[in-house]
């Protein structure tokens, strides 16, 4: 499995049960300032999508077509209840929520987060093992590396 982002129109996105979302990030200061992706599961497929431009805009893109975050928000508003509290929570009935850096985070469905950790602790040592400021690194390791877990996670599942 690639990981690559399909498109959705936003009457599409509308349509998406929350309870399918396997994974979602929320947007932070750096490193994805502009966006969200987020991981429907529909069986034992699994589809993987970008929305954006919430930022820096694009001007391609009518406001009427334009999935904002106020969307995202009323869509999942489980994972944005998690994200809203991080601070006080880091998991709830439908997500654990792993913290990226820099306000990035990534929330996780429940139901796949133990096997989704071992492909993630696995990449971020990779990530971290010649690094001498561990510790200071820990939360860019996760940023950069949850993608290639997901595929690791997805890729064994199928025997691949």
């Amino acid at each position: 499995m690639k990981f690559e982002m399909n498109s959705i129109t936003k009457e599409e996105f509308l349509k998406i049960n929350e309870d399918d979302v396997m994974f979602i990030t929320n947007p932070g200061r750096m490193g994805d300032e502009d966006g969200s992706t987020f991981i429907v599961k529909n069986g034992d497929k699994y589809k993987i999508y970008r929305i954006g431009n919430w930022l820096y805009g694009n001007k391609y893109i009518k406001t009427c077509d334009l999935i904002s975050l106020n969307d995202e928000e009323k869509q999942f508003p489980k994972w944005y209840e998690l994200w809203k509290n991080n601070r006080n929570k880091q998991s709830n009935e439908k997500y654990t929520y792993l913290y990226m850096g820099f306000g990035n985070g990534l929330s996780v469905d429940n139901s796949v987060i133990d096997e989704f950790k071992i492909y993630l602790d696995k990449r971020v040592q990779e990530y971290l093992k010649d690094a001498d400021n561990k510790n200071d690194l820990k939360f860019a390791a996760i940023f950069n590396t949850w993608k290639n877990a997901f595929i690791d996670m997805i890729n064994d599942r199928e025997g691949q």
